[in-house]
């Protein structure tokens, strides 16, 4: 049907620009930036930083495009404004579009090194199992328990051919981290998986108790970090501090009664855990422990 004089006509550009969120751009992009303040605090070069953080950020977007894949038909239930479920893009697109950007990603670690590659390909294989089975089945915080330890070795061993300071502590708090913020993501779609009939983790356990365990992780988290590696310097210092108040302001936020309230909160918890990761890594390298 042709549209009347003076009618607005479909803004083309504005369609390209809601396909995008197919990619899940704030984890990817926040996941990524993660990876490269890990390679430079290591002292790493930019150019390992760039490598590193762009295979990350590149398999990040697969695993963003193959989510929406898999949960189109549950979407279409609830969530009206996907671009799948808009037709912002089409599904055999999307399909092309996942295994260009996995195998782009895993391409480009490999070319840094058969390690980075191996600790990439998990991280990757972590997410394709959360997004086409897990997390329909309660299981999704495996796969971010598993997948979260991984990545500060990756960052760190891509820049210095070393396991990251202190990992012995490192590795189970991140660990910790993961199913924190599965709950988190998670409570951002309880009301859409109840009315679709989805097992997951936070369906299961109701509201409530999801957002004490995940309170409590994040305490844990916390005071851990705080009391195994001592800051070393008012930056860290600042960082701590600032991760534990968006975290606590995370919290809050997840117990909205809207999802793009809890959405914030799961922001806000993710970008906690990765300035507490800074502040982390920044202290050991201060305090004189680039090694473990």
């Amino acid at each position: 049907m042709r549209s009347e004089p003076g009618e607005p006509k479909p803004r083309r550009s504005a369609s390209r620009l809601d396909a995008l969120a197919i990619l899940h751009p704030f984890p990817s992009i926040l996941n990524a930036a993660l990876v490269a303040a890990i390679v430079l605090i290591s002292g790493g070069s930019a150019t390992a930083a760039a490598t590193l953080a762009g295979a990350m950020v590149t398999i990040q977007f697969s695993i963003g495009v193959t989510n929406d894949l898999a949960d189109e038909p549950a979407d279409r239930r609830g969530r009206p404004r996907k671009p799948l479920v808009r037709g912002d893009i089409r599904r055999g697109t999307a399909m092309a579009l996942a295994i260009a950007l996995g195998t782009g990603g895993l391409g480009l670690a490999a070319s840094w090194g058969p390690i980075e590659l191996a600790l990439l390909a998990a991280m990757y294989g972590c997410g394709l199992a959360y997004d086409l089975g897990l997390k329909r089945r309660g299981l999704g915080w495996l796969a971010y328990a598993v997948a979260f330890p991984l990545l500060p070795a990756y960052a760190w061993f891509g820049a210095t051919g070393e396991w990251p300071p202190r990992y012995e502590v490192l590795l189970p708090l991140a660990a910790l981290a993961g199913p924190a913020l599965a709950i988190a993501n998670g409570l951002v779609d309880h009301d859409r998986d109840t009315a679709a009939g989805e097992r997951t983790l936070v369906v299961r356990l109701g509201r409530r108790r999801a957002l004490l365990i995940m309170a409590t992780l994040l305490l844990v988290i916390h005071v851990a970090a705080s009391l195994t590696l001592a800051p070393a310097s008012v930056l860290t210092l600042v960082s701590t501090g600032g991760s534990a108040l968006l975290a606590a302001l995370g919290v809050v936020f997840s117990r909205g009664a809207a999802a793009p309230t809890r959405e914030r909160g799961w922001q806000l918890q993710a970008v906690s855990i990765a300035l507490l990761a800074t502040a982390w890594f920044t202290a050991a390298v201060l305090q004189g422990r680039p090694s473990g």
